[in-house]
This record gives structure tokens, sequence and C-alpha cells, in this order.
């Protein structure tokens, strides 16, 4: 469970009138719906990712997280060396944060060494992270650490492909 800070704003510079107004349309109501993965659907990812590299010989780990990057869930395959942790979770985050898989951003960098990125030492440019999406809005991502960049970036694709179904 994470806990998130919440946006304020300061009451007193709303115009009287528009508190008086009634209620906004839809579209700037106060509170905002947004998607979630469940438990389940973030275990079924993880393992199907595990399951994966297992039937190939990898032992990796798995961590998936929230849109902000937050740990929601990590799972030690069978073997794994525990020096892999942190780089699947970094990958997750970077995936999350960057909305796209951490293989196409090295690829990126590879074809562009002077490309400018983002000052987050949290960041981890290698293959292995995938965002999770429910249509275009990012709900979690999913990092695996413990094979070559190229093979974790498969189980990760493996994990998401397998809950992409029941995202909708």
């Amino acid at each position: 469970m994470s806990i998130r800070a919440v946006k304020g704003f300061l009451v007193s510079a709303i115009p009287a009138a528009m508190l008086l107004a009634g209620p906004a349309p839809a579209a700037d109501q106060a509170v905002l719906t947004q998607h979630v993965l469940s438990e389940r659907t973030e275990v079924e990812a993880a393992q199907a990712a595990i399951d994966y590299c297992a039937a190939r010989g990898r032992h990796v780990h798995v961590v998936i997280v929230d849109p902000y990057g937050d740990l929601m869930l990590l799972i030690v395959g069978d073997g794994a060396k525990y020096n892999t942790v942190e780089s699947a979770e970094r990958k997750a985050y970077t995936s999350a944060m960057m909305g796209t898989s951490t293989l196409k951003i090295a690829q990126a960098i590879a074809a562009n060494p002077h490309m400018q990125l983002p000052p987050d030492s949290r960041m981890l440019f290698l293959g292995g992270g995938t965002p999770i999406r429910v249509g275009s809005e990012i709900v979690g991502a999913i990092g695996v650490g413990g094979g070559s960049p190229a093979q974790d970036q498969e189980c990760a694709d493996a994990g998401v492909a397998k809950v992409q179904p029941v995202l909708h």
C-alpha cells in the first residue's frame, strides 16, 4: 500500500461567484477517476513474467509499480540473485514515468547519445521495463531483472501480454 500527497488549493483564491455558481461540468469536477491494477492482476502479470523466464532457464525478480512508480509488488523467482531487485524496480519506475518500454528508451539513447534525459537517479535505461495500460492511461509498469536487458524485456512484455486482454 502506498500513500500519496493530495494536491490542494487555496479556497480564498477562488472567487465567491464560482463557489455559488453550482456544480461544475463533469470535466471540471474536483474528484477524478483513476484506474488501478487489482492485486490479482499484478500477481498474474508478475507470475507470467517469471514463468516465461523460467521456461528459458532464467531466474529473475519481477516488480510491479503503480502509475507513480511506487512499489506495489515484488516477486522473487526461484534461484534469482538478490542483486537484481533494484534493477527490476528501477526499470519498472522508469517505464511508468516515461510511458514506454525501457528497451525503446535504451535504443533511442544509443541512436542519439546526446539525448536529453530526465535528471532522475531512480531511472534505469536498460531493457526490462514495460508500462501497463488501460487504453492510453498508464495504470502501472512491470520491471524484470536477472537476465540480459533484451531477455528481461521479453519477460516483462510476456507479463503485460498475459493481463492485457482483461484490461479495459
